[in-house]
């Protein structure tokens, strides 16, 4: 289990790909407190559209970050798509998506706070996160 300072700030860093919109997708976050990676996990997760695997990179870190952590969280993704879906500034046409939203507030509410930020996916932590994706996928045979 991973060791965190439950009085500092959590960073959570996601992303998801796919190969094909839907095609075999995988998702992955990276957790960060102060400038350490304290771990990093990516995971297959079937058939999907990227926006899926977006939401399911977040979904992911949450559930597994809820295991050992409660207190303030910073969670980070390249896809604006998702952030301003979850955090209500746009709105959400697709059904599975708005099932794995209502998810994500759900595990969100066990957390002291959590902030949802769009960021470049330029971000050091962001490109490692799309790196454990492209290598998941790249070192799986989907035919």
């Amino acid at each position: 289990m991973v060791s965190i300072d439950q009085n500092e700030i959590l960073k959570i860093y996601t992303d998801g790909a796919a190969r094909g919109n839907p095609g075999p997708a995988a998702s992955a976050f990276v957790l960060v407190q102060g400038s350490a990676v304290l771990f990093s996990d990516v995971k297959l997760i079937g058939n999907t559209t990227n926006n899926s695997a977006e939401y399911n990179a977040i979904l992911n870190a949450l559930t597994y970050v809820k295991k050992f952590y409660n207190g303030k969280i910073k969670l980070y993704s390249d896809s604006q798509l998702a952030i301003k879906q979850i955090t209500g500034e746009w709105k959400i046409n697709y059904p599975h998506l708005a099932n794995l939203k209502k998810e994500i507030l759900t595990l969100s509410k066990f957390f002291r706070k959590v902030e949802y930020s769009h960021i470049p996916r330029t971000d050091p932590f962001i490109q490692i996160c799309d790196k454990l994706c492209n290598e998941k996928l790249d070192r799986n045979d989907f035919t």
